[in-house]
């Protein structure tokens, strides 16, 4: 059979969801190059269906965004051979921050002392440490569980992970020193690939996956990170807040550089106060911590 490509120009703020959602279509990985993500499908219904379904979410997403543009589709007939794998050669070893290296599944690498190496395989979900807001996400936490910032911060032994996607968030916690790590999603598909991720990690002692609702969650851990969309942020900021420990920090990305503001608000709203941020691209990710009340 032959293949079809289908490239979506994503503005950035429906990029990772546009992504998810032609993972989540067509079962395999994706290709992401600037604004534009590309999917391969099968030549014929496969194409058609995926095409179709992708045009209805649009429009869902133009009814979260309203100055969101067209949907812009670019879509070829491939040479004739198989390219179910061909987006995996788009992943190689990554560096981010000091010493964390995201390594794919299938790329071979011998990490250097000091170095945390990831091992993913995205599968299903997304989550491979390219996009800036993981990569943001990232840094903060290399930062936070580092030894160097252990006096500012304050000892963090547990990590909450708000929409685990690949469990790459979680999984870094976890080679980063946390004690007990946490990764919640609602998609049962990505909650397996997470599951498979953390065992290839050996991490699976200190991290686990779960399906329960924020809201029904009844611990508090010290750090709690949601790389999500500025939107759904704000809609989760009292779940969110009620899930850090007194003493706790948020990490929160997936923000725009024009919705920082106003996510900061929902949160000064749950005493929380903005201690610091990062900016990569377009993209923001800020640490918050809990304020006293006096």
């Amino acid at each position: 059979m032959k293949w079809v490509s289908l490239s979506v120009r994503c503005p950035p703020a429906v990029q990772e969801a546009i992504a998810n959602f032609l993972v989540e279509q067509t079962e395999r990985g994706v290709q992401i190059e600037g604004q534009w993500v590309t999917a391969y499908c099968f030549e014929g219904e496969e194409a058609q269906v995926c095409h179709q379904q992708l045009t209805q979410y649009y429009r869902d997403l133009q009814q979260l965004h309203l100055n969101l543009a067209e949907l812009k589709v670019r879509q070829k007939v491939l040479p004739g051979e198989d390219w179910s794998e061909t987006w995996k050669s788009f992943f190689k070893p990554l560096t981010i921050g000091k010493n964390i290296v995201i390594k794919p599944t299938w790329e071979p690498y011998e990490p250097k002392p000091g170095q945390v190496l990831i091992e993913i395989d995205p599968g299903r979900a997304f989550g491979t440490g390219k996009h800036p807001s993981t990569a943001l996400c990232l840094e903060i936490l290399e930062l936070v569980l580092g030894e160097s910032s252990s006096k500012k911060m304050g000892s963090v032994t547990s990590v909450l992970d708000v929409g685990t996607g690949s469990g790459i968030l979680g999984i870094a916690a976890a080679g980063l020193g946390a004690r007990r790590v946490l990764g919640l999603d609602l998609d049962p598909e990505a909650l397996k690939v997470a599951e498979e991720n953390l065992r290839r990690n050996g991490v699976e002692g200190i991290m686990s996956v779960s399906s329960i609702p924020l809201h029904q969650l009844g611990e508090t851990y010290d750090l709690v990170v949601a790389n999500l969309t500025a939107p759904v942020i704000i809609q989760m900021a009292a779940n969110l807040s009620r899930s850090v420990s007194p003493k706790g920090c948020l990490v929160l990305s997936g923000i725009l550089s024009q919705e920082m503001e106003e996510v900061a608000k929902s949160f000064r709203a749950h005493y929380f106060e903005c201690i610091d941020s990062w900016a990569m691209e377009e993209w923001r990710a800020l640490l918050l911590r809990r304020k006293s009340r006096a």
